[in-house]
């Protein structure tokens, strides 16, 4: 499934995220809370990450040919992030695809970045020569310090929606969310 990413100024599509679905066919549509620990746990999820990959980066292009350039976002796992293969993945995916690498973000979780810091940040500068982006998914609901926005090349901040979903009930919710945005402006991110 492509969830929208939307510009809140214009309320333009800007992008999409590329999520993994599974329809059951007895079960329905299976959550990922259920099958995505199953696959990190066995390492099929290496496997999956990449077909995932390469037909997020077909799909986009298929797009930009038609003259629409969304950027695609598709999540890394910590198993994907620790594959010595990523880095091939990514650029094979790109090649095959004739993606523009500005057109793909990269998205690791908070705790995924934390696993390895010196290995996790010396490939996502190799990932980031490739000329694709990296974002933050869940900021703030992991131990990452501060510090590290600056120490790992990050292009995007996404606010765990613990903060967000709160905005309209909560001024500590809105505080907190100002910060976060603000934070992020101050070191360069969207």
């Amino acid at each position: 499934l492509y969830q929208p990413t939307v510009d809140l100024s214009t309320l333009e599509i800007t992008g999409v995220e590329a999520l993994i679905r599974w329809r059951h066919p007895t079960r329905g549509v299976v959550s990922p809370i259920e099958f995505i620990p199953v696959l990190e746990e066995s390492g099929s999820i290496v496997e999956i990450g990449r077909w995932v990959l390469k037909g997020a980066c077909t799909q986009a292009a298929i797009w930009q040919k038609r003259g629409l350039s969304l950027s695609m976002s598709v999540n890394v796992s910590a198993r994907q992030l620790e594959s010595d293969g990523l880095i091939d993945d990514v650029r094979e995916a790109l090649e095959t695809s004739a993606l523009r690498p500005n057109l793909l973000t990269l998205e690791i979780t908070e705790t995924t970045l934390m696993r390895d810091a010196d290995k996790t940040a010396d490939r996502l500068e190799h990932l980031r020569g490739l000329g694709v982006r990296i974002a933050i998914d869940d900021f703030g609901t992991g131990y990452c310090s501060l510090s590290y926005l600056r120490r790992f090349p990050i292009d995007v901040l996404k606010i765990d929606r613990s903060f967000v979903s709160g905005l309209c009930e909560s001024e500590d919710a809105r505080a907190l969310v100002r910060t976060l945005v603000r934070l992020g402006k101050d070191l360069g991110l969207r």
